[in-house]
């Protein structure tokens, strides 16, 4: 694939979240231009030579470390008992028969998949361009400061990577 010369803007991103195997999925509507993503890579160790920098420094990765991800959306609703939304998935209430945790059914800890595709096609572009953050847990704050109702979500993705890069 050729690389791009289209400026992607957020208006060209859908953002998805999903549970173990992608039966449930939630598209996550009404945000704010807020995403971001920081994806570490692992710590680098730095050996010194008797306290003092060599001048080729002697450096080595040491931990992976995880993915972070920061985003805002407009409340719509606090919690439907139908249909589920963000803040349902977000307070991990009433989350509906079938959601299971990407880390599996019998998880303690509720994570999901949270996957980000940009539009491509549609601006001439051979294909969209996407990745996914795997196993992600969130917390957030609600709050009513401006004109709308936002709900600003951090998760941490636990892995070292994005995969299904595209």
């Amino acid at each position: 694939m050729a690389v791009s010369s289209i400026r992607k803007t957020f208006r060209d991103t859908a953002i998805t979240l999903s549970d173990n195997g992608g039966t449930n999925t939630l598209v996550i509507t009404a945000l704010t231009s807020s995403l971001s993503v920081t994806i570490p890579g692992a710590t680098v160790v730095h050996n010194l030579e008797r306290g003092a920098i060599a001048s080729t420094p002697h450096l080595r990765y040491g931990d992976e470390r995880p993915m972070t991800f920061s985003l805002e959306a407009v409340v719509t609703d606090f919690s439907n008992g139908t249909d589920e939304i963000l803040a349902d998935l977000f307070m991990k209430n009433d989350i509906g028969a079938g959601w299971t945790s990407t880390l599996g059914a019998n998880a303690e800890v509720m994570a999901l998949d949270l996957s980000i595709t940009i539009e491509g096609t549609d601006h001439g572009d051979s294909a969209d361009h996407a990745f996914t953050l795997a196993n992600c847990v969130m917390e957030g704050t609600f709050d009513e400061s401006g004109e709308f109702w936002t709900l600003s979500m951090s998760g941490t993705s636990y892995a070292a990577r994005p995969s299904s890069l595209t």
